[in-house]
């Protein structure tokens, strides 16, 4: 009977072994889950009134916390600190995004991206404030309004505030 038992169990065994060396590929065990997106940090501070130009050079030369990889933030990254506006948050009616390639006016609905009077942000600021995506096909840039979380386009002359981000 012991004779019988270790018999079965090493023809189990040997099945058990020559089923997984003859795996195909696509039974393969999937490799785990990505680690979560870095958190974006934001600057202590904005630089105010200043032009496009002058934002984009100021994230570049930052130089706070130890850190040196300063940048100005996507229209998709500042969208992304949206409190108490679903319509301008990420995911929002608002289109413009860098994610979705939907950059241009012809993407741009004034009334999806108008905000919301009880809006915020995660940030102090009041104003406008600059983005690096650029508008499709013209020379300005996507801007954002701490005051009312409204998505519009500005001039690149024209001087807004800005946060920096890495």
């Amino acid at each position: 009977m012991k004779k019988t038992a270790l018999l079965l169990l090493a023809v189990v065994f040997s099945c058990f072994f020559v089923s997984a060396e003859t795996k195909q590929p696509e039974q393969a065990a999937k490799p785990a889950a990505a680690a979560p997106a870095k958190q974006l940090q934001w600057a202590k501070y904005p630089v105010f009134m200043a032009t496009w130009e002058k934002a984009y050079e100021y994230c570049e030369n930052l130089e706070e916390n130890g850190f040196k990889d300063w940048r100005l933030p996507t229209i998709d990254e500042l969208r992304s600190i949206v409190q108490k506006c679903p319509e301008t948050a990420t995911g929002g009616k608002c289109a413009i995004s860098d994610k979705n390639g939907k950059l241009s006016l012809n993407d741009y609905d004034k009334q999806d991206c108008r905000g919301c009077r009880r809006g915020g942000f995660d940030l102090p600021g009041n104003g406008w404030f600059w983005s690096a995506s650029q508008v499709t096909g013209t020379d300005n840039f996507w801007v954002i309004s701490f005051k009312n979380t409204r998505v519009s386009h500005g001039k690149r002359a024209v001087p807004y505030n800005a946060y920096c981000v890495r």
